[in-house]
């Protein structure tokens, strides 16, 4: 991203590979709530009525879909709301408290999926799917954390990583991730950890298999997990950085929120990557 950032966590990109669940689970959202009466989250809601911009918010609201956190932890309470909203996709906004009023520093098309585990002193990660509208076929995972800019504390994308609805994910992961080059000229990224060129997918147009993309030699990517098919062969689960790769498609123009590249998930044999040391 252009602008200079000053991020406020101490955040290694490699680490927050594994930060993340890939599924919906809101799970650790729980440590980091305050308070859970609902009487009392209503006052809040009233508070934010006239910041928000997304005035459907209100018209298709949930209580249970409005978190009161402390996202800095500095001591005050902030808003978070992530749901419908009215808005194909769902809706994520955060209220963050000067202990006067409420400033809006995070309004997003998509739905909080995960957030960081919630270590005393530590500021709050979010994760939002944002999916594909409109009969797309490419959903994209944001990360969002707490930056300064112009003086002003803000959720700024950190990363962003597209998948496709078939997407097979796993559950067990790396401790740290593996970073690779590939050696072959040509190298698939597939949905699912086998080789299938033949079962019929939907798309609005003819496609068969689980190919994604086809990668060109040195792209660099870094594997997160395993697993072993029937044969025996080792799939990597990975994250393909766009950037070195050869695939010539606008990685830019892929979610609803912004126009930064994205990586790419997918499952890779591991048989042509060649670890870079």
């Amino acid at each position: 991203m252009r602008t200079k950032l000053f991020i406020l966590l101490t955040l290694v990109s490699t680490n927050c590979f594994a930060q993340f669940n890939y599924g919906e689970t809101l799970s650790k959202l729980k440590d980091w709530e305050l308070i859970s009466d609902k009487n009392e989250k209503q006052e809040y809601v009233e508070r934010i009525k006239s910041l928000t911009e997304s005035e459907n918010i209100f018209r298709f609201f949930d209580l249970n879909e409005l978190h009161i956190v402390d996202v800095d932890q500095d001591g005050l309470k902030d808003i978070l709301f992530s749901g419908e909203g009215g808005i194909d996709g769902g809706i994520t906004e955060v209220y963050r408290s000067n202990g006067v009023s409420f400033e809006c520093i995070l309004s997003v098309i998509g739905k909080l999926c995960d957030v960081s585990t919630y270590q005393p002193g530590e500021k709050m990660v979010l994760r939002i799917n944002n999916y594909a509208c409109c009969g797309g076929f490419t959903n994209v995972f944001e990360n969002y954390v707490l930056t300064l800019q112009g003086g002003k504390i803000k959720y700024s994308l950190q990363s962003k990583e597209e998948y496709v609805p078939e997407m097979v994910f796993p559950t067990v992961f790396f401790d740290r991730p593996i970073a690779f080059k590939i050696r072959n000229e040509e190298y698939k990224l597939r949905f699912s950890p086998v080789i299938d060129d033949t079962t019929e997918i939907v798309r609005p147009f003819d496609a068969y298999g689980n190919t994604i993309d086809v990668y060109s030699k040195n792209t660099i990517g870094y594997a997160i997990a395993e697993r072993k098919d029937v044969t025996g062969r080792i799939w990597w689960f990975v994250k393909i950085d766009n950037n070195t790769s050869g695939v010539h498609r606008d990685w830019n123009a892929v979610g609803d929120n912004n126009k930064e590249p994205t990586y790419s998930l997918g499952w890779m044999s591991s048989r042509y990557l060649d670890l870079i040391k």
